[in-house]
C-alpha cells in the first residue's frame, strides 16, 4: 500500500478517535457550569477553613452527577490543590500531632472497611453524622482542650478518623473536632488539617486507580475545574488571613454541623 495511503488511513482513524473523545468525554455547558459553582463554594470553604473540599464539594457534585463522578473530580481536585498548599503548610503546621493522626488513620482505614462489610453503609453515615453533631454541640458549649493532647490521644483520633473512612468515606470529623478544640492557633490548625486531607487524597486516588475509576471524562472536568478551585481558594485565603482565630473557629463549626447534618439527612433517607 502507497505511503500516502497508509497516512490518510492514520489520519481518518485519529479523526474518528478525537470524535469518540469528544462525544462522551466533553461535557456539556450546563455540565460545567454547575461544577464550576460547586467547586468554587467547595474551595472557598476550604481556603478560609483549611477542610472542608471533599466534604462541600461531593454532595453538590451529586445533585447533577453519579457518585462515579463526583467523587474522583473531588479527590483529584482536592490532591492538586492540597500539593499546591503544601510547601506554605508543611512550614505551620503541628507535625507532632500531624506523624500520630496519621499513623492511627492509616490503621483504622481497613479495620472500618472491615466493620462496612458487616453493617449498612447508610447506618454507618447516620452514625458518624450524629456522632459529629454532638461534637459540634461540646464544642459551641465551651469545650476546650488546655493543653496539648497526649500521644496516645492523638493517635485515638487518628485511629477513629480512619474508621469513619472506612465506614463512609469521611475522615474529617475527627480530626477538625480534634484541632478546634485542642491548644492550637488556627494557623498551625488550617494548615495541619491542609497536610492530613493531602495525606487522605492521596489514599483515595490511589485506590480511585485502582478500581479504574479515574478516566478522560473524569481528567476534563478535573482541568475545567483547577481556574475556579484557584480562585475560590485564593478568596477563602484572603478571608482567613483578615479574620480571628474566634471566627475561624465558629466558621469550621459552622461547616462541619451542615455537613454533618446533610450527610444524617442523606443516611436517614437511604435507610427509609
Amino acid at each position: 500500500m502507497p505511503l500516502h495511503h497508509t497516512l490518510t488511513m492514520a489520519l481518518q482513524e485519529l479523526a474518528v478517535a478525537v470524535h469518540d473523545i469528544a462525544a462522551t468525554s466533553l461535557p456539556s455547558a450546563a455540565l460545567v457550569l454547575a461544577a464550576a459553582l460547586s467547586i468554587f463554594a467547595a474551595a472557598l470553604v476550604r481556603g478560609f477553613t483549611g477542610f472542608g473540599f471533599a466534604l462541600t464539594a461531593v454532595p453538590l457534585l451529586g445533585l447533577f452527577m453519579p457518585p462515579t463522578q463526583s467523587v474522583p473530580v473531588a479527590v483529584c481536585l482536592q490532591l492538586l490543590i492540597g500539593i499546591g498548599d503544601l510547601p506554605r503548610a508543611s512550614r505551620v503546621c503541628d507535625w507532632s500531632s500531624l506523624r500520630w493522626l496519621i499513623l492511627g488513620s492509616v490503621i483504622g482505614s481497613p479495620v472500618g472497611a472491615l466493620v462496612l462489610s458487616l453493617v449498612s453503609a447508610s447506618a454507618a453515615r447516620l452514625l458518624i453524622a450524629l456522632i459529629t453533631v454532638g461534637a459540634v454541640v461540646l464544642l459551641n458549649a465551651g469545650f476546650r482542650l488546655t493543653a496539648a493532647p497526649a500521644r496516645w490521644i492523638t493517635a485515638l483520633v487518628g485511629l477513629t478518623a480512619g474508621l469513619f473512612n472506612g465506614l463512609a468515606g469521611m475522615p474529617g470529623p475527627p480530626v477538625i473536632v480534634y484541632y478546634n478544640a485542642g491548644a492550637f492557633g488556627r494557623i498551625a490548625a488550617r494548615a495541619s488539617m491542609m497536610v492530613f486531607f493531602l495525606v487522605s487524597s492521596i489514599v483515595a486516588t490511589a485506590s480511585l486507580a485502582w478500581f479504574d475509576l479515574l478516566d478522560l471524562h473524569i481528567a476534563v472536568l478535573t482541568a475545567l475545574g483547577i481556574p475556579v478551585m484557584l480562585v475560590g481558594t485564593w478568596l477563602g485565603d484572603l478571608g482567613f488571613h483578615r479574620g480571628s482565630d474566634t471566627l475561624h473557629r465558629r466558621v469550621s463549626m459552622a461547616s462541619l454541623a451542615v455537613v454533618a447534618l446533610g450527610s444524617a439527612l442523606k443516611g436517614l433517607s437511604d435507610l427509609l
